[in-house]
């Protein structure tokens, strides 16, 4: 005896059909395709960025030794070299450069390599 009531016909043809498997997606890379190998930076702006990079630790590096003035002249020009690279390269190969539009990004690096060159030599003393 069966402890299931009996189904409609056609609720019967659906339960009895098999379905059909999923089909296997293949994977975005084919096998033939090499793998994605990235150098390192892998664009242009990269370097100017890792320019930039050195020239702040440089800088902020003079700056705890004693040769303030100096420092703040090294940082201002790697952020005036970023505004640079960033102004020059298209925002495919400007990397890290390109946080906003690209006339923003130079003209927010431009006027910060302004300000901390003109603090440099403005300031009074050593």
């Amino acid at each position: 005896m069966s402890v299931h009531p009996p189904l409609p016909e056609r609720a019967r043809w659906r339960s009895a059909a098999p379905e059909a498997p999923a089909p296997v997606e293949e994977p975005e890379q084919d096998k033939t395709d090499p793998p994605d190998v990235r150098s390192f930076p892998s664009t242009i702006g990269g370097y100017v960025y890792l320019v930039a990079l050195t020239a702040a630790i440089v800088g902020l590096g003079l700056v705890g030794f004693g040769t303030w003035r100096v420092g703040i002249i090294v940082l201002a020009g790697g952020v005036g070299a970023a505004s640079l690279g960033r102004a020059v390269l298209r925002t495919k190969d400007a990397g890290m450069l390109a946080v906003r539009n690209r006339w923003f990004d130079v003209a927010l690096l431009a006027l910060t390599a302004a300000a901390l060159w003109a603090l440099a030599v403005t300031v009074p003393g050593d």
